[in-house]
């Protein structure tokens, strides 16, 4: 009769044991899952958070030289925005003083003013 009493302890500690080791498991596995979710949705309002501070940036332009003609470059992201049929040759020597002085220009309708001014 002990020793039926000792397995019967015996075995009921293993149980409890193993279930008390679950349930840390999954207590830490859950607050780990949150802790990522966390760091993803920070990650998230951070990436948007970004984007509209860039998007709230002012495009502005500026004059260069490519491949021998005037082109109008977007000031942000260093890209052609338009391309001219006026030849570096052809320019007059304040154009060029302006691209060396790397002249910026508020808005499209101050560099299509500015083409128009020069090309007629």
């Amino acid at each position: 009769m002990m020793n039926k009493v000792n397995r019967f302890l015996l075995i009921y500690i293993v149980v409890i044991t193993a279930l008390c080791g679950y349930m840390c498991y999954t207590a830490f596995e859950k607050q780990e899952k949150g802790k990522v979710i966390h760091q993803v949705q920070s990650t998230a309002a951070q990436k948007e958070k970004e984007a509209s501070t860039t998007a709230q940036v002012k495009t502005t332009y500026g004059l260069a030289i490519k491949e021998g003609s005037l082109v109008v470059v977007n000031n942000h992201t260093k890209e052609v925005f338009e391309y001219t049929d006026m030849k570096k040759e052809d320019l007059p020597s304040d154009i060029l003083q302006m691209i060396q002085d790397h002249k910026v220009f508020e808005s499209r309708e101050e560099v299509y003013h500015f083409l128009e001014s020069y090309s007629s």
